[in-house]
């Protein structure tokens, strides 16, 4: 018994800070976006001071490519949670339509550790 809980002990000690250190790792860009029919995606809001938001990405944006793979037709949760999140630290290229402008634009930025709970963000209106 006290072997068992020992080794339950030492399991824990062990594998909590690997834990704790990859999700230290863990990054994104400050996007709250949703899904089109199209697969693209919308940007309904953006984190105050998010790397997104620093770049220059507005709500209403339309978030046509993640780092070379189109969102048009691919999965919302795949291009999330593989493409937009990262590593902390890592680049990601973002292109996006703007309503009104007929340019693509491209946006270059870091991933970074973000704080959401009580952070203001920027909200698209009418959406």
């Amino acid at each position: 018994m006290i072997k068992t809980l020992c080794a339950i002990l030492l399991f824990a000690l062990i594998t909590l800070p690997a834990h704790a250190q990859t999700a230290a790792l863990f990054g994104g860009v400050g996007i709250d976006g949703v899904p089109k029919s199209d697969g693209t995606i919308v940007v309904r809001q953006l984190v105050a001071g998010g790397p997104a938001h620093l770049a220059g990405i507005k709500a209403g944006d339309i978030i046509t490519q993640v780092d070379g793979t189109p969102t048009a037709g691919s999965d919302f949760k795949f291009i999330v949670e593989r493409r937009l999140r990262g590593r902390a630290g890592t680049p990601v290229l973002i292109l996006v339509r703007r309503p009104g402008n007929p340019k693509t634009l491209t946006f270059k930025m870091v991933r970074r550790q973000l704080k959401v709970g009580g952070t203001a963000k920027k909200e698209a209106k009418g959406e």
